[in-house]
């Protein structure tokens, strides 16, 4: 096959001066391969494994052009810096499609493709496309933070929704119709700030073996509602990627207190319900190992001055069951106080008690 060899000249190029879109070409094939064998890109997609070159070749040069010529797709590589990155394609013949795309690793945590799904979105709504659906396998949190940024809106989560491999999984859902604003729907707290102690970051992955600990430890158990018994590795995974899609929303926000040092995860603080009128709702958990070591009488007084001075809330309530003293002394501690009580409204190793409200003002 000639060096250079381009399927067909009719593919609009598309451009934003940084990233360009444009037919595939011979020269393409090494990378592609490479993108497609790269362990991130075989975990979230469809790719073929084993993928070789005659792969690459089929994909370049025989099923995207087969969708520009039926009508059914409108795909490109993505060029960056003088080379192929990775591809966007557009999907579907009627007014409703779909998107998908893919990064070479080298070219990951650049903005590379939310240049790249913007200028593809904005053609397929200029040759007359009313929506663009997206969709990722629940926990690829690259293609969401993609989603987000190019002001998909959110949907909802589908159980089952797509078969990677021999696996069928969940999937996150958003849409993007013609005329929507290109900017973010929703405000995605997900700030690092640290204490004399400790780091307050966003979960991670790694987190998961000790989020089970302490979601599965007897202590916090005593004020949990309906946990699975046990608890495992992957219910720990699911309310990680929970908290993900409901931060991506803009609904909640998760900070890891974790060791400055070590980075360990000691515990963790969310602020949930998050809204403009009624501010917020925190609540919090400790691993067991680090209980008595003032985890959370150093890092809560921290996040509630970075939930009033940086996210601009004005009101965080607390709830505690009566029995619970540790919250109780940690909400007063931090300057709330107490405004109501709910009677019956907890559960307590499966005893029911009364639930108290704590609240405090920005003002």
């Amino acid at each position: 096959m000639p060096a250079e060899l381009t399927w067909s000249p009719d593919v609009p190029v598309l451009t934003d001066g940084v990233v360009t879109l444009r037919g595939h070409r011979s020269s393409d094939l090494g990378r592609i391969v490479e993108m497609a064998t790269d362990p991130e890109m075989i975990r979230w997609t469809r790719v073929p494994t084993p993928y070789g070159r005659g792969d690459a070749e089929q994909f370049a040069f025989d099923d995207i052009p087969r969708g520009w010529d039926e009508g059914t797709g409108m795909g490109w590589a993505i060029e960056h810096g003088g080379r192929y990155v990775g591809n966007v394609d557009i999907r579907g013949a009627g007014a409703i499609v779909d998107i998908g795309f893919a990064l070479h690793p080298d070219a990951r945590g650049l903005g590379v493709m939310q240049r790249s799904v913007r200028l593809a979105v904005d053609h397929a709504f200029g040759v007359g496309k009313r929506a663009v659906r997206w969709q990722a396998a629940v926990g690829n949190l690259p293609s969401l933070r993609v989603a987000h940024t190019c002001g998909f809106t959110l949907d909802a989560v589908v159980r089952d929704g797509l078969e990677i491999g021999d696996a069928i999984c969940d999937v996150w859902v958003g849409t993007l119709r013609a005329g929507d604003s290109p900017d973010p729907k929703t405000t995605w707290h997900a700030s690092t700030f640290e204490t004399e102690r400790f780091r307050l970051r966003p979960l991670a992955e790694k987190d998961d073996e000790r989020i089970r600990d302490t979601l599965d430890d007897p202590v916090s158990r005593k004020y949990l509602f309906e946990r699975p018994v046990p608890l495992t590795l992957e219910h720990a995974a699911a309310e990680r990627l929970r908290k993900w899609w409901t931060a991506a929303r803009g609904e909640t926000c998760t900070w890891v207190v974790a060791d400055l040092a070590t980075d360990t995860y000691l515990g963790d603080i969310t602020l949930l319900d998050i809204d403009e009128v009624t501010g917020a709702e925190a609540g919090f958990y400790t691993h067991p190992d680090a209980r008595g070591s003032g985890v959370l009488a150093e890092a809560f007084p921290a996040v509630v001055d970075h939930a009033f001075g940086v996210m601009g809330l004005r009101r965080l309530t607390m709830f505690a069951a009566v029995s619970n003293t540790g919250s109780k002394s940690l909400a007063q501690s931090a300057g709330f106080r107490e405004f109501g009580t709910q009677q019956l409204a907890a559960s307590s190793a499966g005893v029911f008690e009364d639930l108290i409200g704590f609240e405090l003002l920005r003002d």
